[in-house]
Formats: structure tokens, sequence, C-alpha cells
């Protein structure tokens, strides 16, 4: 009987053009990865290599067996993730922005014992059609959604601030608009969901520093005067003392309620878990492992 183990072994073989280099990918011996060959040829009762001295390649029965254990091992791969979906247990979350994944993933953690993953993905109607084609359980946007078949939960503001040292020249006010950034260099996260497109149109003039990593972003702003953003939530959530102002940004683009659209039938499920997470202690998230995707 054919294994998927084999066919792993197959493809592995095509794609690394040695048995030697195959066998360093999957972590067995070459010996055994050459048994393991020879067993699914007897299977097959087909030859799927040209051998010669010191040198083994896929004849054309290989070739197409290759093709063929690409699909199967594709289609494992779905088959289990279309089971883990119908899970009850399991549970897809994605969102526009990071914040209200910190608290989702917390809550949910602490309160179930649900299998999830988180998405971050700015396009809200990507999300929308997400939820509406089965892929994610919620999902969280920027203001409500008018579809009689879910329910659309307020659970979360959201609020930006400038973040200077002392001497800065923008440290001497007491709040801010955009206009008073715009033009000036500005450090930010890449991986902030719909806020990154916020600040493209608020600041147009402005160079924007993108930084994919956090440590990277955190020591930038430890060593320069760059200014930089923080909201209501990474203020608190942020146990580190940065030596910085903030000051609050007074234009609505940078103050958002934000909205958590699930079906109808799972009201007494999430209802109660999102109301939580207005109560947070979001110093709490930062200690859980960051488990959220970015597409």
């Amino acid at each position: 009987m054919i294994e998927f183990n084999q066919l792993e072994h197959l493809v592995a073989i095509a794609k690394n053009k040695t048995i030697s280099k195959a066998a360093e990918e999957l972590l067995i011996s070459q010996p055994g990865l050459t048994r393991s060959m020879q067993r699914l040829e007897e299977d097959l009762g087909l030859s799927l290599f040209n051998r010669k001295k010191n040198k083994i390649e896929l004849n054309d029965n290989g070739l197409l067996a290759v093709e063929f254990a690409k699909k199967l091992l594709d289609g494992r791969e779905e088959m289990i993730k279309e089971l883990t979906k119908h899970n009850q247990n399991y549970l897809s979350f994605a969102s526009c922005a990071p914040a209200p994944l910190w608290g989702i993933e917390y809550t949910f953690q602490t309160n179930t014992n649900s299998q999830f993953e988180s998405y971050l993905i700015q396009d809200e109607q990507t999300l929308i059609d997400g939820l509406e084609n089965g892929d994610y359980s919620l999902i969280v946007l920027t203001g409500p959604l008018d579809n009689k078949n879910y329910i659309c939960q307020e659970f979360l503001n959201e609020s930006l601030y400038l973040s200077v040292p002392p001497a800065h020249p923008l440290a001497l006010f007491k709040e801010i608009s955009f206009s008073d950034l715009d033009g000036q260099s500005v450090l930010l996260l890449s991986h902030i969901g719909f806020w990154n497109e916020v600040c493209k149109q608020m600041i147009p003039e402005s160079h924007l520093l993108f930084q994919d990593d956090p440590f990277v972003f955190n020591e930038l702003i430890k060593m320069s005067a760059l200014p930089n953003f923080k909201s209501n939530i990474t203020i608190q959530r942020d146990n580190e003392e940065d030596n910085r102002i903030v000051i609050p940004i007074t234009d609505k683009e940078a103050h958002v309620n934000y909205y958590a659209i699930y079906p109808k039938d799972k009201k007494q499920f999430y209802q109660p878990l999102l109301k939580q997470i207005k109560d947070l202690d979001w110093k709490k998230t930062k200690d859980l492992p960051k488990v959220f995707n970015n597409q």
C-alpha cells in the first residue's frame, strides 16, 4: 500500500535532484530514502528512476508520479484544513488592524478551549468576502456592516497619538493635527493594517520610514528623535519607558470604532467574550505569543 511519506520522499527527490540532498532535507538517511523509493516502485509495479553508477534520475514514469504525488499531498492538506474548520472548537478571526486581534486572542485563549487562527488584512472587502465564504468565523471592521445574516457589535475604540522626545519642536503642542506633522520624517511599523493607509493619506508629504521588525522599530525610537505613532491601546500595552511625550491627534481620521461581525447563531458565544475586551488590561496581551498572520 502506498503511504504518504513515500510520496513526500518522491517529491523531495524531484525538488533536490539527488538522493543525498533530499535525505538531508527530510532528515533521514540515504539508505532509508533509497529503501523507501524501492518499496514505492514495488507497490506501483513500475520503475520510477533511471539508475546509473553514482547517479539516479527520474524517468518518465517518475516525473508523472511526482505530479500525482503533489496533488495527493495538497489534497491531504486541504482535507485537514477543511475538517479543522468544521470542528466546533476551531475559530478563525480576521481584522483590519492589530489591536482588536490582541484583545480577541487574549480573551479567547484565557476563556475558551477553542483552537484559532488570526489574520491581519487591510482590505475590508476581502474581510467581508472571507466571512461570507466561511473562511473566517469573525471579522473586525472600522464601521458597521448592514447585513441581516450577521451581528454587528461595537466593542473597542482606538485613537492615535504622536510620540516625540521632549526636545522635539512638536513636544510643546498639547494636541496636534496631521497637517502639523505633514512633511516630517516619521517612523512607522509596516504591519498595522488600515492605519498605514490613513497615514499615507493624511501626511502625503511626509517621508514614512517603514519598519518590518518591531525590535528594530523600538531600537530606532530609543536612538532617534524621529516622531512615531502610538495609540491609547499601545500606550497601555507597552511597559517600556522611552522618555517620550505623547500628544493626542485631533483629526477624526485618528479615531476609530471597531465592530466585530459574526453570524447571528453565534451571538451567545461571542457577545459576552467581546464585552470583556473593553475593560481589558492590555499589558497582559503582550505576554502571549503573537499568533496572527499578515496578509
